[in-house]
């Protein structure tokens, strides 16, 4: 399930200072990752969403366009792949662009 918040407090924050919410959480607030829609993903044809690990390695990143965003998540949130798989298949921006 996927919650959307759209907060203006957030605008500029840091992966490091989203990774210290999350740890500053109680236990059954806590988010295992977090899609961001950030000045990037706006500026890209693409929309390229940040996605953040919050749980196995904190603070690690990657790009998600919006083509591959359902793959990504649907996977992530049945528990069918990790995080560190679809990490460790991005392309040389740095982008998840589907397994090759």
């Amino acid at each position: 399930m996927a919650t959307f918040v759209s907060d203006i407090g957030f605008d500029g924050v840091t992966t490091q200072r989203l990774v210290e919410l999350d740890t500053g959480a109680d236990l059954d607030d806590r988010v295992f990752y977090l899609f961001v829609a950030d000045s990037t993903t706006l500026g890209d044809d693409e929309f390229p969403l940040l996605a953040v690990d919050l749980d196995g390695e904190p603070g690690r990143t990657f790009r998600v366009p919006v083509a591959f965003f359902a793959d990504v998540s649907a996977n992530l949130s049945i528990g069918n792949m990790d995080f560190a798989e679809f990490a460790d298949a991005v392309d040389a921006t740095g982008a998840y662009r589907g397994f090759n």
